[in-house]
């Protein structure tokens, strides 16, 4: 059903996924006290990613009777929000050398991939014990 947990967990993930779309992802500074602020719209492949993860969490809620495709889904959303960690920490990187970055910081924003994949795992792991609830109660059938 649509009032499952996971259906709360998966809201969760796309919402971040969202987030990490508009927040400011990291501050730098460059010579001269010059501020200047990276988003996860300043690249076409790291956006790309975030919604695609995003958009796999709001279709895997409407995959509420199909618990098999279901966890196929938030197993990929796992995986792309790993993708998309590993994106954000090689942009950031580029973005900081090539910028002539004197120094910066991490900002909320790259912190919402983390968020993702901690709430595609639980998402997940209320699959897996649905899964086993409506196979022990056939098994009493």
């Amino acid at each position: 059903m649509i009032q499952r947990v996971q259906t709360i967990w998966l809201l969760l993930a796309a919402i971040a996924g969202f987030l990490s779309t508009q927040m400011p992802l990291y501050a730098g500074t460059l010579a001269g006290d010059v501020p200047k602020l990276y988003y996860a719209t300043e690249s076409l492949l790291l956006f790309a990613v975030a919604i695609i993860g995003a958009l796999l969490a709001i279709i895997s809620i409407f995959l509420y009777k199909n618990r098999g495709t279901q966890m196929r889904f938030v197993g990929l959303g796992i995986f792309v929000s790993i993708a998309l960690i590993a994106l954000e920490v090689w942009q950031i990187g580029t973005f900081g050398q090539s910028g002539g970055m004197v120094s910066g910081t991490y900002y909320w924003g790259a912190l919402m991939p983390i968020a993702m994949l901690i709430f595609f795992i639980l998402a997940a792991v209320n699959i897996r014990k649905d899964n086993k609830l409506v196979k022990s109660l056939d098994r009493l059938r």
